[in-house]
This record gives structure tokens, C-alpha cells and sequence, in this order.
């Protein structure tokens, strides 16, 4: 069962209040509701009419509302149990564009559904991917959400290709903002605390009315807008195009991706114990993702994945019970039949945005940089975790060239957490080429060099790498069981010293010709230690025992003695 973190103040499991569950959910809505642009844009390219293009937007909301609480199911084959919220996604917006300029919105509706279905098929593989996905590069992964996080919050507010910087109002909005984001989250501890993205939106957007960052002419749009409207279904149709197979395809296993890095992000937050991801509830929650994204397309809406921004909030929160996704799930209903609420929500002004992004990053830095710190790392653990942060980085730093990667490859490299996690995958398979999982050390019991033996499960240990505290417990065992094997129980050489690792346990193999080596379970007393010749050696038995989580000693056919020492990962 997973140790609650002192930062959290409620797990998926656990039931806060109702103004809680009901702040939060609102927290969620007004930052996963300025991604609404990616369906105008989408409308804009289709020349729907305003009352479609308003359609459109609240059929993504029903599909946003379905997603969320497809997500959050803690049973059954879909659904990952956690609080990880439905958004839009730029991963699908070159491919869907070019589908609408080849057969109309009809084309990327019908495409996005076998996107949807690419990525249910790569969840069913999750699990055998195990090996491609240690915990150095979960660290990676959750490390990449917040810089991604991060830089699309300076990007949105400082607006780098406009060609100037942001006037002085929108300055004050952004730090308005920030700053009682920052003020709420420190030094508030009950209510306020938890809703603290809430409350600096709601005070950026009064600063921004105050400033005329946000016009008042753009609020009194709004009042041509019905207060309550269903959506319009003019635009639903599916038609299928064979040359587009590759772009979607690729679009689904990129999503497919992040979806895993969010979800591993979001399971990090959540037990301060962590040590690897459990890719059972992982691979069902990319399967829910990809069923909302076949379900997007089946509304003929732009396609979906889990909010990177949320998983941010819930780290800044504390607060990651899922009430708060079907809440969230219900306020997106609501709204999909209120067009004027929506549109207000649409229309949160640039500084506010991008001040919440940046603030929702800092939480997910600390949690990657904790994951990836814990691990001890050897040349091609080193290249694995720094190439996939560069290559991160670089299609954050160098967007234009990116853009110039061949049409079908291009959603992998629309994203900074997609791409990274795609290099750190391949270069994880090709660094097992030749990388050895067993292997033998040779020890003279006349002259036992204790110190090359700690040396040799250090080297290891940072080969496969294994968890620093893991392998220190395993130095001090393997220097006692060597040094007390060649004083007392050794009768010839060599000792021979073997290692092996498979994540979830450091195994240690003394084989050596002699006397058996004893299991003590009670420490002996100093009395007996004194008057039994044996009893440093008993004393020492004990101590490994009590250092080790499972200790074995037997004789093998060949009537060589074998002791086996074995460390939980």
C-alpha cells in the first residue's frame, strides 16, 4: 500500500470535503478549459459556421467529462484509479488539419478513431515493455512534464515570436497571479491552500479587467451567447483514408507515450515510497486515454489526452482523490450546455495562463529530480538520462527544426516529453546490447580483498542501476559474509562472488569448498560470544540476517558450500 507523501493531502482513494472536491474541480475546468482553442482552430480549417464551431466546442467537453471519469474507475480492464483529467491535445493538430484539408472534418473524425484504437492496442503491450521503462527513465519522464509544463508557460506569456516583449499590464497580471498562486499554496494550510490555482486565476483575471489586459468589449461578446444551448451535431460524419494511416498511427503511440510519462508523474506524487512504476494501472489508464481519444473521434471532435497541467496541480494541492475527477467530469458537462461560461473560460487572458503553467511545473521538477537522483548510474545509465532530457530540451529550444522532421513523424516531436521519452526508450534497448546481467568475481580466501568485493557490487550496481541505498545495504553484507567465510569457514579457493538483478531484487552468491555457513535468527549473547569459539561468527550470521531480507545457506550436488543474500528493490 503506498505511503502518503507529507505534501499530499489526499490520495485517490480518500473522500475530502464537498467544498474541496468542488473547489478543485473548478481549479481543473479553468485551466484545461484555455486549451479550447485547438477546437476553433479546428473549426476555422473545416469553415464551420459560428453555431457549429460552438457545437464543436461543447461536444469536446462531453468527451473531455467522459475521458475524466473513464480514467479515474479503479477497477476493470479501463481506467487507471487516479485523479488524471481529460485535456486537448497539440499531439494530433498536423495530422488532423491535413485530414480536413484532404476530406474535411468528416476525414479526421473517422482517422482519429483508428488513432484511438492504435493506442488501446499499444496499452495491451504496456506491460511486456517493463524493461524499456526503468525507473531512472519514469525520473526522465516526470522530470520532462515539468520543463514541458514549465516553458509552455514562459512561451505563452512572453510570446517569443510576436517580436516584443509583453507591456508593462501584463507583467502585473502575471505576477498578480503567481504571486497569490505562491502566497496560497505556503502559507495557507486549510481551504485556500488546496484552491490556491483557483484563487490567483480569479485574481488575474480581476487584475486584467482592471489594466485592460482583457477588454471589457470581449466580456460584452458574450452576451449575444445563449446562458443554455445543447450542441449542435451537424458536424458528426467518419470517412477513412489509408495514406493518412502512418501520421495517426504514429499520433496514437505518441499520445500513447505521454499518457504513460503523465500517468507514472501523477503516480510518483502519490507514494513517498516510490521506486519504480506499476505499469498495471498505468496501461489501464493509457487504455482509458486512448478509448476517449477513439471516442473523440466518434464525436467528431479534436482528439484528447491527460492534462499535464493537472498533474501538476494535484502535486501543488495535495489533493488527488478521484471525487474530484467525477466532479470535474460533471462541471465539463454542465458547461457543455453553457456556451457563455465556456467562452468566458476560453477567453482567460495570456499572462494568467502562463503564470498557472509555470506554477503547476515546480512541484512535478522536484518529483523527477527526486526519481532520477535515487538511482546509481553507470556510462549507459548516464547517456540514457542525459540524451533524453537533452533531446527534451532540444525540441523545446529549437522548435523550427523540429518542424522539418518527415509529416508522418511529426507528433513525436511536438512535444518535449513525447520525444524525450522516445529516445530514452531506443536508447534503452540498444544500451542492452552486449550488457551483462551476471556476473563472477574470484576471491583468494588467504588473502581476502573485502574492499574489491564492495567495489564489484558498487560497479553493479551502477550498471543495472540499482537504488544507492539498496546498494550500500548490499556492500556491508557481502564485505561481512566475505571476511567471516575466509577466516572460519573456508577450507580452499577460491571464494567465488556472483550478482544478479532483475529490478525488483539485488541477489548476491557466495559459493565456496568448507564448512557450511551457520543461520542464526537470535542474536547470541555476550556470553556466548565470549565462550564459544564460534560466536564472532554467530554474531556475524545474525548481523547479515538482520541487514539482508532473505539469507540462505546450503550445499549444491557438487558438495561446495552456497550462501545467498537477497535485497528487496
Amino acid at each position: 500500500m503506498a505511503r502518503k507523501p507529507a505534501t499530499m493531502r489526499y490520495l485517490a482513494d480518500e473522500v475530502p470535503p464537498p467544498a474541496i472536491v468542488l473547489v478543485n474541480a473548478l481549479q481543473f475546468v479553468a485551466v484545461i478549459a484555455s486549451f479550447l482553442v485547438l477546437p476553433l482552430i479546428v473549426a476555422r480549417e473545416a469553415g464551420l459556421p459560428p453555431h457549429q464551431a460552438e457545437g464543436l466546442i461543447g461536444w469536446t467537453l462531453l468527451a473531455l467529462a467522459i475521458g475524466t471519469s473513464l480514467q479515474a474507475l479503479p477497477r476493470g480492464p479501463v481506467g487507471s484509479g487516479y485523479l488524471a483529467p481529460s485535456t486537448l491535445t497539440a499531439i494530433f493538430l498536423g495530422p488532423s488539419l491535413h485530414a480536413i484539408q484532404l476530406g474535411g472534418l468528416a476525414l479526421m473524425a473517422g482517422m482519429t478513431v483508428f488513432a484511438g484504437l492504435v493506442q488501446v492496442a499499444f496499452a495491451s503491450g504496456l506491460n511486456r515493455l517493463r524493461r524499456l521503462l526503468p525507473a531512472e527513465l519514469a525520473g526522465v519522464i516526470v522530470l520532462m512534464v515539468g520543463v514541458s509544463n514549465g516553458i509552455i508557460g514562459l512561451r505563452t506569456l512572453l510570446r517569443p515570436d510576436a517580436g516584443a516583449l509583453p507591456a508593462a499590464p501584463e507583467w502585473i497580471v502575471a505576477g498578480v497571479t503567481l504571486g497569490v498562486m505562491v502566497a496560497a499554496n505556503v502559507w495557507s494550510r486549510g481551504l485556500l491552500g488546496m484552491a490556491c490555482a483557483l484563487v490567483g486565476m480569479v485574481a488575474g483575471y480581476a487584475a486584467a479587467l482592471a489594466l485592460g489586459v482583457l477588454p471589457l468589449a470581449r466580456l460584452a461578446e458574450l452576451a449575444a451567447l445563449p446562458l443554455l444551448a445543447p450542441p449542435a451535431v451537424a458536424q458528426i460524419g467518419w470517412s477513412f483514408d489509408p495514406t493518412l494511416m502512418l501520421a495517426f498511427a504514429v499520433a496514437g503511440l505518441a499520445n500513447g507515450l505521454k499518457a504513460a510519462g503523465l500517468l507514472t508523474a501523477t503516480q510518483r506524487a502519490q507514494d513517498a515510497d516510490w521506486v519504480r512504476p506499476d505499469l498495471g494501472p498505468i496501461s489501464r489508464g493509457v487504455r482509458a486515454d486512448g478509448l476517449t481519444v477513439a471516442l473523440s473521434g466518434g464525436l467528431a471532435v479534436f482528439a484528447t489526452n491527460i492534462s499535464a497541467s493537472s498533474v501538476g496541480l494535484i502535486a501543488a494541492t495535495g489533493v488527488a482523490s478521484r471525487r474530484v475527477a467525477y466532479a470535474t467530469s460533471a462541471c465539463f458537462a454542465v458547461l457543455a450546455f453553457c456556451p457563455m461560461v465556456s467562452r468566458l473560460l476560453m477567453q482567460m487572458p495570456e499572462p494568467v495562463l502562463g503564470a498557472t503553467l509555470i506554477f503547476t511545473s515546480c512541484a512535478i521538477l522536484k518529483g523527477g529530480i527526486e526519481a532520477i537522483a535515487v538511482r546509481m548510474y553507470d556510462t549507459r545509465k548516464t547517456l540514457v538520462v542525459g540524451l533524453s532530457i537533452i533531446a527534451g530540451l532540444g525540441v523545446e529550444a529549437f522548435p523550427r527544426a523540429f518542424a522539418l522532421v518527415p509529416e508522418a513523424l511529426r507528433p513525436l516531436t511536438v512535444s518535449s516529453l513525447v520525444f524525450g521519452t522516445t529516445v530514452g526508450f531506443l536508447l534503452n534497448l540498444v544500451f542492452r546490447i552486449g550488457q551483462t546481467r551476471r556476473e563472477v568475481l574470484r576471491i583468494d580466501p588467504a588473502q581476502p580483498d573485502i574492499e574489491a568485493a564492495a567495489r564489484f557490487v558498487e560497479a553493479r550496481g551502477a550498471q543495472w542501476g540499482a537504488r544507492r541505498d539498496v546498494v550500500l545495504r548490499a556492500e556491508w553484507a557481502v564485505q561481512e559474509l566475505v571476511g567471516t567465510i575466509a577466516e572460519g569457514f573456508a577450507e580452499r579457493g577460491p571464494l567465488r562472488l556472483s550478482a544478479s538483478f532483475d529490478e525488483f531484487n539485488l541477489r548476491l552468491t557466495l559459493r565456496y569448498a568448507g564448512r557450511p555457513f551457520p543461520l542464526v535468527r537470535e542474536r547470541p549473547s555476550a556470553d556466548e560470544i565470549a565462550a564459544d569459539p564460534e560466536g564472532a561468527h554467530r554474531l556475524a550470521a545474525w548481523l547479515l540476517g538482520r541487514r539482508t531480507n532473505r539469507i540462505t545457506s546450503q550445499s549444491d550436488r557438487s558438495g561446495e558450500q552456497v550462501v545467498r543474500l537477497s535485497f528487496d528493490h
